[in-house]
């Protein structure tokens, strides 16, 4: 693996994995649509500000309709959605097990992908599948 793909890789997985532990930390004192508003929000704010101080603001205006409709979608179904209920799972259950649990979404993602991309299902991917059930399975009777 490249060194930059090493570091980009190990630099997610620190952001991600530590990111569930200040989320149910502040969900102890409040509802999970009024954090998931605070981060979304700041998020966005962070992000528009680094897209025009980066110079970037005019690819904004290259993107087709459809990339609009697209985004829009991924934004509704993550980021407002998706993330208001793993807030409100989060807020109910253990992080250590709400994490792995909701982050079984390669297994939805894999097979719409079969469904609507026409994707192939090699033996390897299979096995990736089955694999992840059986996780699953083992993470909710633990």
């Amino acid at each position: 693996m490249e060194g930059r793909v090493l570091l980009l890789w190990l630099l997610t997985l620190f952001f991600w994995g530590t990111t569930p532990l200040f989320e149910k930390a502040a969900l102890r004192a409040t509802d999970p649509l009024v954090a998931l508003t605070w981060r979304t929000g700041l998020a966005a704010f962070i992000l528009l500000l680094a897209t025009f101080v980066s110079g970037k603001a005019p690819l904004l205006a290259s993107l087709s309709l459809r990339d609009y409709l697209a985004l829009a979608l991924s934004g509704l179904f993550a980021g407002v959605f998706g993330m208001f209920t793993y807030f409100s799972l989060l807020k109910s259950g253990e992080a250590s097990k709400v994490v792995p649990l909701t982050a079984a979404y390669p297994l939805v993602t894999a097979l719409c992908a079969l469904l609507f991309f026409q994707e192939k299902l090699t033996a390897l991917r299979l096995l990736g599948i089955i694999l992840t059930i059986l996780g699953l399975i083992i993470l909710e009777r633990n």
